[in-house]
């Protein structure tokens, strides 16, 4: 039996990736998303129903099961729900394989923002090459708007075949380096499924997270208060929000959860609770209050900040943004004494049910795309030299054909390729 490989969710749109790739004795999934339009304007929103989610589960065999016919391994790039959103249905014994960070982000965020969805799942830290019948997987750090991002190497032991597996990743953020170093180690491999997120998008010049920090440095050094609309998971904005605080002079006001996700960190140069600068802001009687302020766990101490403390002097203060802050200081100050900074993709404002869509008049657009821009992604194929080019995580696979020619195979659920 020759290797198989369908694109089973993925193609022609953005996000809920789910590639199989099935030997004779074993098989290998590589994420496992709820597509993007499925999550409201909100990326870390999985509060939905079975009814609503479980459409979009593929027809795998065994899956869902507690025994499996075949060895079944899963493999997540990153924690970003339309790569991971549909794991909590899976058979529990089924190693799910990734990168620590991505292991760690999952755990928490299920106690902290997912429900308790994701408390069961048999996660499993990639610490060297993983080995089945058919098949050994490499993970590689890449750069993305998440920590803890990775792509994917496969190797079909029966063919030699090498098929690269991008994930989301880009180019211009804090951690390029990590993506130069994966094209250095992968070049030549027979497929390369690629993200093209940005190609349905109009080209514009990319920015920075230096960038990004300027322009909030600039904005947070007005005498108004600021409220930070941005992903506790994307560290480097993080980053860029707590430079750009120092340099005005302001204090950076978090949530717990993002006090846990530089918690994480710990060891490198990156701020956290403790930090100058840095304050974080308990709504009372929620679940975070709950977790991190119980009597026998007072975390934050000194370092906590109450709502009031906030109002008595709210110049100084730069929030990041969470429902029941935002909702608090807008009842108590108007829009012209807040500066909105809106910091995530500008493609959620669209949806009307989307909390910030009635201030899209009012906020201050601050952002750089998680994903590789054009010029960026065909540097990378020509960089890669892959044989073959397979599409997804796009609204755009004809611009594929534009710029890579016949090395493009288009593959969606109803059509396998056969590794030879």
């Amino acid at each position: 039996m020759n290797t198989k490989l369908q694109i089973l969710q993925g193609a022609g749109q953005i996000g809920g990736n789910i590639v199989l790739i099935e030997g004779e004795k074993s098989r290998l999934i590589i994420d496992f998303g709820i597509p993007l339009t499925e999550l409201d304007g909100n990326p870390t929103d999985l509060k939905l129903s079975d009814e609503r989610v479980k459409k979009y589960l593929p027809d795998i065999p065994d899956l869902y099961k507690d025994k499996q016919e075949k060895e079944t391994l899963i493999f997540v790039s990153h924690a970003h729900p339309d790569h991971f959103g549909l794991l909590r249905y899976v058979d529990k014994s089924i190693p799910i394989y990734t990168m620590k960070i991505t292991k760690d982000l999952i755990e928490k965020g299920s106690k902290l923002l997912y429900n308790n969805l994701f408390d069961d799942l048999n996660l499993v830290e990639i610490r060297e090459t993983i080995h089945t019948p058919d098949f050994m997987v490499d993970g590689f750090p890449v750069d993305h708007s998440v920590a803890g991002a990775c792509a994917f190497r496969i190797t079909d032991k029966k063919s030699k075949k090498d098929i690269l597996y991008s994930g989301d990743l880009r180019c211009h953020g804090r951690s390029n380096i990590e993506t130069e170093l994966f094209v250095k180690y992968n070049t030549d491999p027979d497929y390369l499924i690629l993200e093209g997120t940005t190609l349905s998008r109009e080209e514009t010049e990319t920015k920075t997270e230096e960038d990004i920090e300027n322009e909030m440095a600039s904005i947070f050094s007005e005498d108004k208060m600021s409220i930070v609309c941005c992903s506790p998971l994307n560290i480097d904005r993080i980053v860029s929000v707590y430079n750009a605080c120092k340099r005005a002079d302001k204090t950076f006001v978090i949530d717990p959860y993002t006090a846990y996700i530089l918690e994480t960190f710990r060891g490198t140069d990156l701020p956290n609770y403790k930090s100058e600068n840095i304050k974080v802001y308990c709504v009372p009687n929620s679940q975070s209050e709950k977790i991190f302020e119980n009597p026998k766990n007072k975390k934050f101490g000194h370092n906590k900040i109450a709502f009031d403390d906030i109002m008595a002097n709210p110049n100084q203060y730069v929030i990041k943004d969470n429902f029941k802050i935002a909702e608090s200081i807008t009842a108590r100050m108007s829009l012209d004494e807040i500066n909105l900074v809106y910091s995530y993709w500008e493609g959620y404002l669209e949806d009307e049910s989307y909390r910030w869509h009635n201030y899209i008049n009012q906020l201050k657009q601050v952002h750089t795309s998680g994903h590789i821009a054009k010029s960026d992604l065909i540097k990378l194929v020509k960089d890669l030299r892959p044989k073959k080019i397979i599409p997804i995580h796009t609204l755009a696979s004809e611009k594929f054909k534009e710029y890579f020619g016949d090395k493009v195979v288009e593959l969606n659920k109803d059509n396998i390729l056969e590794i030879k």
